[in-house]
């Protein structure tokens, strides 16, 4: 006969109330370890959630146990596992998504610096590229403001992957600034 534990859910105003009452007993970030690494709550401990059915013996069950993911989709499902295994846990609704988007803090300090690295980087090599005789991104919209006049197929691929990292980048940065 197995026992059953309790299942809640919670927004991250809550979470952040709660951490910072000190009455978290564990927080538990399903997520990937490259999407953990990429910034978490603090204070979180990462169980992906692959391992949350054989994660039981590293978990105490008289302790509430706090879920997240990016969303709320994975840390539900891995909510769902450890109540039928016996855990009371609360579900955190909205994820790191949301606390990012309220402006909590996430850890390590510069996870948010870091997420525009790669944008940033292919927006100067490859956006930029070839530096000689000018960058190759402005001569096709030089093209383009002139009429795309005699513009090919291969041209018109060349502006794309040109002009992809740009679009990516603001993209990235507009995300950022809305947090």
């Amino acid at each position: 006969m197995s026992k059953t534990g309790s299942l809640e859910q919670r927004d991250v105003k809550a979470l952040q109330l709660a951490l910072a009452n000190r009455e978290v007993d564990a927080l538990v970030d399903v997520r990937g370890q490259g999407e953990y690494d990429g910034g978490h709550v603090p204070g979180a401990r990462n169980i992906p959630l692959g391992d949350i059915p054989q994660s039981g013996p590293l978990l105490n069950k008289g302790e509430t146990i706090w879920l997240i993911c990016r969303s709320g989709s994975r840390s539900a499902k891995a909510a769902s596992a450890l109540t039928g295994l016996g855990f009371d846990v609360i579900n955190v609704a909205g994820g790191t998504t949301a606390w990012r988007r309220a402006g909590y803090p996430v850890e390590p300090e510069g996870a948010e610096k870091a997420s525009l690295l790669a944008p940033i980087v292919l927006s100067l090599a490859l956006g930029l590229a070839p530096f000689s005789p000018e960058p190759h991104l402005f001569g096709k919209l030089r093209w383009i403001a002139g009429g795309a006049v005699g513009m090919g197929a291969a041209d018109w691929f060349d502006l794309a992957m040109h002009g992809t990292p740009w679009i990516w980048l603001a993209w990235a940065l507009l995300s950022r600034l809305k947090r």
